[in-house]
């Protein structure tokens, strides 16, 4: 073992001495609020409130809310101005919105628009925005439009989506998640419900090009997430959502128990805490702060009906969402050294 590593087993261990172990796996109680679409009905976007304290109470679902109905509403995530962005499905718009569902403003998409993510916080960030629908889209199914102020402009712009490889690959793109530490973009074609390709995407936004480079296929890549507590791409379709450590492939699974789940997007608070949505109305929830896996045996996991046509809900951290995730002292202080050794490993591993 190197220097680096003891000297994060000997903080863990003294951190155990001095607060005990009760009071590392009874970490800091959670609590928000999670927006969220359907796919059908009247009221198309809504809130529900959450709090949930690991080794006390489960997660809680409360004042859950309809906010406002738009034209179509799939993928959500907060622009930089604060406001709600909601995909338009098939009628091929972006709509702004306040949380309390007044409208901003609606522009045209470029595409059919499901699934969407923001190249970064600033308020001229670029709006990648995916036509994952039935017959979506072809090479050109990714469009985007670069916002102004924080929110939106313009309209957005097709962009032609091509592969490295001579013998290609599947350009239906459904879904997209930056990684910071890499600089990377990661694509996923699964449609829902199914597995299919994944891998990295480089864009040139001056002559509107995606170009794919596939890593995997047949994994569960529909709705991607980038988690900044392990550093890893959580991917997720069917009832299976999945965890990637870039360099090295999929470390963990999580398997639905509701038997009927359609896992579409997934949201991480940057603490080690996962919402997954699924089409069939049950929201999956996971506490992997103490193993950073997961599919682990031993985290607290649960599932529990939230709305009917349950569709996407919005980030909880990074890009896209309306907080910024301070580091969580559950893990800095009581993760375990189990935890501790484990993510340590993996990041030199990466790193090799």
């Amino acid at each position: 073992m190197n220097n680096s590593y003891n000297r994060i087993l000997a903080a863990a261990i003294t951190g155990i001495c001095s607060i005990g172990w009760v009071g590392l796996v009874q970490a800091t109680p959670i609590n928000g609020t999670l927006y969220y679409t359907t796919f059908a009905g009247g009221t198309n976007v809504h809130s529900v409130d959450y709090t949930y304290e690991n080794g006390v109470t489960p997660l809680t679902l409360s004042n859950n809310v309809g906010i406002t109905s738009t034209a179509g509403a799939d993928g959500l995530l907060f622009a930089p101005d604060g406001h709600l962005i909601i995909a338009g499905q098939n009628f091929n718009q972006l709509h702004e919105i306040t949380t309390g569902g007044t409208a901003v403003n609606t522009v045209g998409a470029g595409t059919g628009s499901y699934h969407m993510a923001l190249s970064s916080t600033a308020s001229n960030a670029i709006l990648y925005n995916l036509w994952n629908g039935p017959g979506s889209g072809g090479n050109t199914s990714i469009s985007a439009t670069t916002l102004s102020g924080g929110g939106l402009s313009t309209n957005g712009v097709p962009y032609a989506v091509g592969c490295t490889a001579l013998a290609g690959c599947n350009t239906d793109v459904r879904g997209l998640a930056y990684d910071p530490n890499n600089n990377t973009w990661y694509y996923g074609t699964a449609g829902d419900g199914a597995a299919g390709d994944f891998g990295t995407v480089t864009f040139d936004d001056t002559l509107h090009t995606a170009t794919l480079t596939t890593l995997l296929n047949g994994v569960y890549a529909h709705g991607l997430t980038f988690d900044s507590f392990t550093n890893d791409i959580i991917l997720s379709s069917a009832n299976i959502i999945q965890q990637y450590l870039p360099g090295t492939g999929i470390v963990s699974t999580y398997t639905g128990s509701t038997g009927g789940d359609q896992f579409d997007q997934t949201a991480v608070d940057g603490k080690g805490h996962l919402f997954a949505a699924s089409n069939n109305g049950w929201l999956a929830f996971v506490d992997y702060s103490v193993t950073s896996l997961i599919g682990a045996g031993s985290n607290y996991s649960s599932e529990q009906f939230l709305a009917s046509s349950l569709d996407d809900i919005a980030p909880l951290s990074g890009a896209g969402s309306n907080t910024v995730p301070e580091p969580s002292t559950a893990f800095l202080l009581g993760g375990g050294l189990t935890s501790l050794a484990y993510r340590y490993r993996r990041r030199s591993k990466a790193k090799a």
